[in-house]
């Protein structure tokens, strides 16, 4: 027997709101992006390292006067009718110079009607203290331990429209109260403004108005296509997903970036793990599938693309192109050691169960991975389809110490990796440190694999009450088994397979 389920949903609205969110677009003097008004201490310029793919955005320089700033939009196309939820994000770099006092690091959002002409109410948020504490938290991170929280990194803004009248929201980011005494490395760098208007709050919080409707996110799962495992689908009100009568789907369905906002993983709240990951560019130096390297940028909308087809299992097919920032390979400066592969896009199909089961078998590797526990290349994925391997290079050397400034690099058969947390990819997550890390990715066994994080301020490799295995696994009954990434401590990622998955 089948039967049809096919549930109306208001649905986000996915398209950044954004104009010339890549800063790429300069207005007519040239010496401005468009669409932009920059203030004091703020410059229009190239933002990335010299030995960084090339990238344009906005400089604040905290060592020079004035010790001030913004950059900001006006975004004049607000449909209250469309989601009462905003959420202002930026991708934003400081160096280890970078210096303000009083907190004063911030994203402010000015709510406005009447086309932008009328002046509602503002929100602000302090984000220099994340900052301080990614540079506690992720020194170790870095190459040679130092420097690991110099990485591009999300910085995100979620609110509640306070009127039905808002029309238009003007974002700003800015900066006060520079400090002068840093010197060099002093700047904060900003690219990727980025606006997504939605009908629901991302954490779970309800409008004022709602408070006495139930709408925890475990029940709205109940609503769901339940797609295996912690897998949850929401159709649009037009989209039919066939169901058996013994609950799973008939047929295959295909999850890409135009629905990636649809495809929910239900832990302790229902996340779109894939939304915002799923598309990439095959970057001017890259190497394309033939091996010819490229000679101009090129979007690549399916960079991952999933697909569910009734079976114990779903598929990952990923391009394994990076989605952020990441170092000019083959590397001429020496920053990851001489490192002469490219960043090739790949073909890669990966086939994960629905539900990983621990393996009482399982044996996890030793220092130096001498009992060859865990495999070399490719030993997981991050959400963003990129590879992950196990901590060491050729010749068990560790390599965690020679990645980009967004913990990866290209292997010999040019496939960009990562052998340890990679910081950059937050989006579209916030990890701010103020509970449980979201989900990153996944190890081959299935098993899912979380950021840094146990609880606010406590980082699973130092909890004591909740101690990770050898593996990098723990059990809570939420999540059930899962990993943790470990920054700074060996084996960084997985410290073997924990679960089976054959």
């Amino acid at each position: 027997m089948i039967s049809t389920l096919a549930i109306a949903f208001a649905l986000f609205h996915s398209q950044n709101l954004v104009q010339n969110s890549d800063f790429g677009k300069s207005d007519q003097s040239s010496k401005s992006p468009a669409s932009y008004q920059l203030s004091g201490n703020a410059k229009w310029s190239w933002v990335g390292y010299a030995d960084e793919t090339p990238v344009l955005g906005v400089r604040f320089n905290a060592s020079e006067q004035p010790k001030a700033g913004s950059v900001s939009q006006v975004v004049t196309n607000i449909d209250y009718t469309k989601g009462h939820w905003i959420k202002f994000s930026v991708l934003g770099r400081a160096e280890d110079g970078f210096s303000v006092a009083n907190d004063k690091l911030f994203l402010k959002v000015d709510f406005l009607s009447r086309n932008g002409t009328h002046y509602l109410e503002t929100a602000q948020r302090l984000i220099y203290r994340e900052l301080l504490k990614d540079r506690r938290d992720f020194t170790a991170n870095g190459n040679f331990g130092k420097a690991g929280a110099a990485v591009w990194r999300t910085y995100a803004f979620e609110e509640l429209l306070p009127f039905k009248e808002v029309d238009a929201v003007k974002l700003t980011l800015g900066f006060e109260n520079g400090n002068s005494a840093i010197g060099k490395e002093a700047s904060f760098c900003v690219t990727d403004f980025s606006l997504f208007q939605s009908d629901q709050a991302s954490d779970g919080r309800k409008e004022p108005a709602a408070k006495d409707i139930e709408r925890l996110p475990q029940q709205e799962a109940k609503q769901m296509v339940h797609l295996g495992g912690r897998w949850y689908y929401r159709p649009t009100p037009n989209e039919t997903v066939a169901v058996t009568s013994t609950g799973k789907i008939n047929g295959k369905l295909t999850i890409n970036a135009d629905n990636a906002d649809r495809l929910f993983y239900l832990d302790e709240q229902l996340t779109n793990p894939f939304r915002e990951n799923m598309s990439a560019w095959l970057r001017k130096g890259y190497k394309d599938r033939s091996g010819n390297v490229v000679q101009s940028d090129q979007y690549v909308k399916d960079n991952v693309t999933i697909t569910f087809d009734g079976s114990d299992f779903w598929t990952v097919h990923a391009k394994n192109l990076p989605n952020h920032q990441t170092a000019k390979f083959p590397d001429t400066y020496g920053t990851q050691g001489y490192n002469p592969s490219y960043i090739q896009e790949h073909d890669y199909a990966y086939r994960f169960p629905l539900e990983p089961k621990p393996n009482k078998n399982a044996i996890a590797m030793t220092d130096r991975d001498s009992n060859g526990a865990l495999n070399m290349g490719t030993v997981g994925i991050a959400v963003n389809g990129v590879a992950f391997y196990n901590p060491f290079d050729a010749g068990m050397q560790d390599a965690s110490s020679i990645m980009d400034r967004c913990c990866g690099h290209p292997s010999p058969d040019n496939r960009y990796h990562y052998h340890k947390y990679p910081i950059c990819v937050n989006t579209p997550f916030v990890d701010k440190g103020n509970m449980h890390s979201p989900l990153i990715g996944f190890a081959l066994d299935g098993m899912p694999l979380y950021g840094p994080y146990e609880a606010a301020d406590l980082m699973a490799k130092d909890s004591k009450d909740h101690p990770l295995n050898a593996f990098n696994a723990h059990w809570d009954k939420v999540r059930g088994w899962h990993y943790h990434v470990t920054p700074g401590k060996f084996p960084y990622i997985i410290g073997g397979y924990f679960a089976r998955w054959w």
